[in-house]
């Protein structure tokens, strides 16, 4: 395998961090690499004292010292997982991939050694600083930081490097490794052993994620949203910039913005260096400093009432149609999700 990393002479990593804490982040990726993806490593780059270890089929080239890239294949990580779990693992798409990261921490067990934490992240992202949220006091407190595959960490310890071991995971181990698509690294997998096994689990909702189905970008959950708000990075910092009721403009810090199922163009590939902001389908030039009020309201025209009713209707019918025509598997996968969410939260959308 081609291989690009940061091993000396005698083998070791040099393991980056100013911190007390020392942290890696494995990211998988197989297949064509998105437009967007120079504005995720842009972002990995600006996150000095963190390291991510980067398994993918594509070639990836930087200069940054706290990103390792391995050049591999899909077949080649199913069957390191296969070793490292000692049983037969079965991933037919770069997709299913993703319910292997539960496992990472034994899976990448040696390039993980001396590090306190280790994670898995997306690339449809822009990070923030993340040590300004995840500071040293912050870490001691917690064994599992946030919930979603988006961006996740753990304590790398032999509890966490297990976890997947304890009771609670609403899948059997046979749907994770071999099955079907089944988010083990998500609600119904990780995020309710964690619930069921009092794990330190630290969940504030920090980052920046919007609902699919709206047009622009509307943070999703019980979060404020304004008539018009702008999401951009600038600097190695993810922010909002947004009109209050009076007028005023003001301004969000994040520890990353997640544009989840949107696929932004890169607008000029130069731009990373400077500012951009991030819209629903671009990645714009951005001039330094907070936006004035004209450009938050250009970036961000106001959206119509009957436009976002309409928007939850189409994206209703979308997953309606998408369910029926799933396989027999993923059907019962779906109802079992979906009585369990009813018995435990009362509501068929709810989370846990």
């Amino acid at each position: 395998m081609e291989r690009t990393n940061k091993f000396g002479v005698n083998g070791n990593l040099s393991l980056s961090g100013s911190g007390q804490y020392k942290i890696a982040v494995i990211v998988a990726w197989f297949g064509k690499l998105p437009a967007y993806f120079p504005a995720w490593l842009r972002s990995a780059e600006r996150n000095p004292d963190i390291d991510f270890f980067l398994f993918f089929d594509q070639e990836v080239k930087t200069e940054s010292p706290n990103i390792y890239i391995e050049r591999t294949t899909l077949e080649h990580e199913t069957l390191r997982a296969s070793k490292a779990l000692k049983e037969k693992v079965e991933i037919n798409s770069a997709y299913k991939f993703c319910d292997l990261r539960p496992f990472f921490g034994l899976v990448y067990a040696d390039y993980l050694a001396g590090y306190d934490y280790w994670g898995y992240c997306d690339v449809d992202l822009a990070f923030g600083q993340i040590r300004s949220f995840l500071t040293d006091d912050i870490l001691s407190k917690y064994d599992r930081f946030y919930e979603w595959g988006h961006f996740s960490l753990f304590k790398n310890n032999k509890k966490m490097n297990h976890i997947y071991d304890l009771p609670g995971c609403l899948y059997t181990r046979d749907e994770t490794l071999r099955g079907v698509k089944v988010n083990a690294e998500e609600q119904y997998g990780i995020n309710r052993i964690c619930q069921k096994n009092d794990i330190a689990w630290y969940r504030k909702v920090d980052f920046a994620d919007f609902y699919v189905h709206c047009s622009d970008l509307q943070l999703a959950g019980k979060r404020h949203n304004y008539v018009h708000q702008a999401f951009y990075w600038e600097n190695g910092r993810a922010y909002r910039a947004a009109l209050d009721e009076n007028g005023n403009v003001v301004t969000d810090e994040y520890v990353y913005i997640h544009w989840l199922k949107r696929n932004p163009k890169l607008e000029n590939i130069l731009l990373l260096d400077d500012a951009f902001f991030i819209t629903t389908d671009k990645l714009l030039k951005k001039e330094k400093g907070v936006p004035s009020a004209e450009t938050i309201i250009k970036i961000s025209p106001e959206i119509s009432e009957r436009v976002r009713k309409k928007e939850k209707w189409i994206y209703f019918w979308k997953k309606m149609r998408e369910f029926l025509k799933s396989s027999l598997k993923r059907k019962q996968i779906w109802i079992r999700q979906k009585k369990v969410c009813i018995a435990e939260t009362k509501s068929l959308w709810g989370q846990i």
